[in-house]
């Protein structure tokens, strides 16, 4: 009896699960799997390390070899990197990886510059603004969701370093800017999505700009508690994340909606119990809550399963 005609009666008679049957018979026939994940973080790890170790000749030979041949040899692989993307832009690993390794050299490149020599002196943020605008164009050039990440990170750096220009103290409203930093980037990406300019890139814009927003929420929610706009920015971010997830039926949507719903009710909860005091109202509250929580949590990961 030949192996596919084994398993096949194995999955008639129950005596395998149905997932069960089509791994085995993949496993079986030899069929092909993709590797492409695998290669690709191992791409990026190759090219992290190599950084690293241009970073670590940088600081232990300095003095050997002086600022010309250290900042010729970042700007030359630079320069030879984006050639080489723009000359080879067939989509591919290795434009992702040559691409990733061009905006690592650069970005050390212009610290080790202006670290330096205090070529901008006070608006040396300004290479941050800079910095983001070109990882943006790269980005949407070979189409690099990697790329964008970076953009939007860069971006937000320099976003709260320029409010510190207007003499506001970053610690005091970073919870302000992180909303109105979320916002600008949800903005963002909803108009560029509408326009149907790289609409797989939504994603990114969006993730970026929940997270900032919910984080800054539950932040405000946990220090002012319910009488607080945070509390009601918190509520309905949720209702429009959750709502969003059903829509386009995403389970990461919905696991952001019910984990800083959670953080947020809990907050306040804990808030009005803390008059009762008696350890053991909260104890079994978090222990029976994180339970309801975790199942449906599961309950929704098997109503989206095969959906994303």
């Amino acid at each position: 009896m030949k192996i596919s005609e084994l398993l096949e009666q194995f999955n008639t008679e129950k005596v395998i699960t149905p997932e069960q049957y089509s791994a085995l018979t993949e496993i079986s026939e030899n069929r092909r799997f993709s590797l492409h994940v695998e290669l690709q973080a191992l791409l990026y790890i190759g090219v992290l390390t190599i950084i690293t170790g241009i970073g670590l000749t940088i600081n232990k030979y300095f003095a050997q070899l002086g600022h010309i041949a250290i900042i010729g040899s970042l700007t030359a692989l630079f320069a030879g990197s984006l050639w080489y993307c723009f000359a080879k832009c067939r989509k591919g690993l290795l434009l992702d990886y040559i691409l990733l390794f061009a905006c690592l050299v650069y970005a050390s490149d212009i610290a080790y510059i202006e670290t330096h020599f205090k070529v901008l002196g006070d608006f040396w943020k300004n290479y941050m603004l800079f910095s983001s605008a070109l990882f943006a164009f790269l980005a949407y050039r070979f189409d690099n969701r990697l790329i964008l990440s970076m953009a939007l990170t860069t971006l937000a750096a320099w976003f709260g370093f320029k409010f510190q220009d207007f003499n506001v103290s970053f610690r005091e409203y970073h919870r302000i800017y992180a909303v109105i930093y979320g916002a600008m980037v949800l903005a963002a990406g909803i108009i560029l999505n509408k326009r149907k300019i790289k609409e797989h890139f939504f994603d990114i814009y969006l993730n970026f700009g929940l997270n900032f927003i919910f984080i800054a929420s539950v932040s405000g929610v946990f220090e002012y508690k319910f009488y607080s706009l945070f509390f009601i920015l918190l509520a309905g971010m949720v209702m429009l994340t959750g709502l969003y997830g059903l829509h386009s039926k995403s389970f990461l949507y919905m696991v952001y909606a019910v984990l800083y719903g959670y953080a947020g009710i809990s907050a306040v909860l804990m808030d009005f119990l803390k008059g009762l005091r008696s350890p053991g109202v909260v104890f079994y509250y978090y222990i029976f809550s994180s339970v309801g929580i975790l199942a449906a949590l599961l309950w929704l990961s098997r109503r989206f399963k095969g959906t994303e």
